[in-house]
């Protein structure tokens, strides 16, 4: 089953999400990339489908979102000590399938590898749904085709965008 959705109604759908989920997609950030006139594209949140950069591959993995490059673990305070808290909003994250393939290895290495779980990881992991964007085809450093990581069925939504502006 599919639907035809235009994209004011789409940014009118995000707004209403938005009261339930923390929305990350990839994005543009202009003149921030490797070089001084290149762009960087990674994941960040969205406010606007014009904000999803559809056609071009991400700089950087989306596994930031969910384990983040740094984290508060404690608090420590001199009589007491606390575990960090996480924000209460769930996070609807715009992937491609070899993102989700690529996620689905560190739930095994955080979840499943030994006795314990690695719980910092387990409590933003548990928020997530993916939203999966079709690829349209590959690029040159692509090598999802060759690994079989193309394809999945571990995601909560498809799009295939057609970006009319």
């Amino acid at each position: 089953m599919g639907y035809l959705i235009e994209n004011k109604d789409f940014d009118d759908i995000l707004n209403l999400l938005k009261k339930d989920y923390k929305i990350y997609a990839p994005k543009r950030f202009e003149k921030r990339g490797r070089y001084s006139d290149t762009d960087l594209i990674r994941y960040d949140e969205i406010k606007s489908l014009r904000d999803i950069v559809y056609d071009e591959k991400s700089d950087f993995s989306p596994k930031e979102v969910i384990y983040p490059i740094t984290q508060a673990l404690f608090y420590f305070t001199e009589d007491e000590y606390r575990e960090s808290k996480v924000f209460d909003k769930k996070i609807l994250l715009f992937v491609r399938a070899c993102d989700i393939n690529g996620i689905r290895r560190l739930d095994t290495i955080f979840l499943q590898n030994g006795d314990t779980e690695d719980i910092y990881y387990k409590r933003l992991r548990e928020k997530v749904k993916f939203v999966l964007m079709e690829c349209k085809g590959g690029w040159d450093t692509c090598f999802c085709v060759s690994m079989n990581s193309n394809k999945t069925d571990n995601y909560s939504l498809a799009i295939d965008l057609i970006m009319i502006m």
